[in-house]
């Protein structure tokens, strides 16, 4: 008796399939690692362009700044110990005459709602909010700037005589301007800088 084997070509003979298998399995692996390369490139994309918006609405920031130091112009001449402006509900102030002591772990004051503070727009894209707080201790008016504030210190001399008395006096007072910026994609920048004036 013959088996059917006899009659195979001597390469075919004990093929079951395995080649096959093998082939599937690269295949499969081949086109998971083609697959997590398009997504870690996609992903790279995404914080890149996150990361670029971040960047140009902590660039915006300065505008905030300088609208800051220039209503703070106004405010500190006209009126000083009052929140601004007039009438304004707590925590929605631009300005407050007292230093805001409760502050988050970032130190920014926690009085602040940022959804009620005003807002001014640049470029249509970014909406740029500001608070000053005055470094002074309350309650207002504050009648005692130079032990009361933070400031700025002159010495003024007195007599000529040694061991005189010299005279001393606020001449600025120091200002902290927090600053927050929303952009697109909900991209937030929040900023302090200290001013004395």
């Amino acid at each position: 008796m013959r088996s059917d084997s006899a009659f195979l070509p001597v390469g075919r003979r004990k093929q079951h399939g395995v080649s096959l298998i093998i082939a599937l399995i690269a295949l499969v692996a081949l086109t998971l690692a083609g697959l997590a390369l398009i997504r870690s490139a996609d992903t790279s994309n995404v914080i890149s362009g996150n990361l670029a918006f971040r960047e140009a609405s902590l660039h915006a920031t300065d505008v905030g700044v300088e609208a800051a130091i220039t209503a703070l112009g106004t405010i500190a001449t006209s009126s000083p110990d009052a929140n601004y402006p007039a009438g304004c509900a707590v925590g929605a102030c631009n300005y407050y005459p007292t230093l805001q002591t409760a502050v988050t772990a970032a130190g920014v004051p926690t009085v602040i709602n940022w959804s009620a503070v005003p807002n001014s727009t640049v470029d249509s894209s970014y909406a740029v909010q500001y608070v000053i707080d005055r470094l002074c201790d309350g309650p207002t008016p504050v009648t005692d700037i130079a032990t009361k504030c933070m400031n700025v210190t002159g010495t003024s001399v007195g007599s000529k005589k040694a061991g005189a008395v010299s005279f001393t006096s606020a001449n600025q007072v120091y200002y902290r301007v927090t600053v927050r910026v929303v952009g697109p994609r909900n991209s937030v920048s929040i900023v302090q800088t200290t001013y004395a004036r």
